[in-house]
């Protein structure tokens, strides 16, 4: 897997193939499984235009995404139990929490927008709250991303 002029290791080649599979289970809604659903905003403002691109939450090795990736690879999360989506889609449309709702052990908001999703459809839920991953690499980086504690206890459970 090759991403526009750089290389991709292994690992992360199977967490983000990992990912995308599952994201695409969620939007066809015929995922099986209890999964921690991390839930994001919208595609970010680099993401590709094509409209037939997948869209899958934190689908890079740059940017934030790639910084979170490198620190979910560093920390041992086990992709296989995370369902990442965002909660607009690329068109603007707000995604179906219909398709997802019977699949959840555990919900994480990134951000405020994200919390407003959450809210807005599991109103009844528990939930987590953390920073945007891009608001925690730019002004707290040298801080742990208390994203990544939450992950380690639930993700191995």
């Amino acid at each position: 897997m090759t991403f526009v002029g750089t290389k991709v290791t292994r690992e992360q080649a199977k967490r983000l193939t990992v990912r995308r599979q599952l994201y695409e289970k969620a939007l066809a809604g015929k995922l099986e499984g209890k999964f921690v659903l991390v839930v994001g905003d919208r595609p970010g403002p680099s993401a590709p235009k094509d409209p037939g691109y997948h869209h899958t939450p934190f689908y890079s090795i740059k940017h934030c995404s790639g910084w979170l990736n490198r620190l979910l690879d560093a920390h041992e999360i086990p992709e296989e139990k995370l369902l990442w989506i965002n909660s607009t889609l690329a068109d603007g449309t707000p995604f179906d929490a219909r398709k997802v709702e019977d699949n959840i052990r555990i919900i994480v908001a990134l951000g405020g927008n994200a919390e407003k999703w959450v809210k807005a459809n599991f109103d009844d839920r528990v939930f987590a709250k953390v920073h945007h991953p891009q608001y925690w690499k730019r002004f707290r980086s040298k801080e742990p991303y208390p994203l990544i504690e939450i992950l380690r206890g639930v993700a191995r459970g």
